[in-house]
């Protein structure tokens, strides 16, 4: 049986997309900056509830092997970048969709992804319209 985080990772590449790509003709500017904004939000929520689910014993284990590949002491490391570390592999690991076929699937049902959305696009699309002007 497919787990929540894997049910909810279940993006179609065979959804009905509306138009044939994000060019100015199927979105606007802002339109674009909000649904890479929504994208954003919803890559971090899910991998913040995927490192939240971990043991703490599991994350150490991560954060040295990253530490290790990028041949770092982990030791030496403060917190943020311990953090940072098991994020870049959690990253590599979660099956998290690319931009487009989100944002197909978005498009399509927002109902969908709206709920596991945590809000920070709102601050991230204003201040990319605020860079825009």
């Amino acid at each position: 049986m497919a787990s929540d985080l894997e049910s909810r990772m279940d993006v179609s590449s065979d959804t009905e997309h509306r138009g044939a790509g994000r060019g100015a003709d199927s979105a606007s500017d802002s339109d674009e900056a909000v649904l890479r904004a929504k994208y954003a939000d919803f890559c971090s929520a899910q991998l913040t509830e995927v490192f939240l689910s971990l043991a703490d014993e599991r994350i150490y284990e991560i954060v040295e092997d990253e530490a290790r590949e990028q041949d770092v002491g982990a030791a030496d490391l403060g917190f943020r970048a311990k953090v940072r570390l098991a994020t870049k592999r959690l990253r590599e690991s979660v099956p998290l969709p690319d931009f487009e076929t989100w944002c197909r699937d978005y498009e399509t049902a927002p109902e969908k992804y709206d709920e596991y959305l945590m809000g920070l696009w709102r601050q991230r699309s204003e201040e990319d319209a605020r860079d825009a002007d």
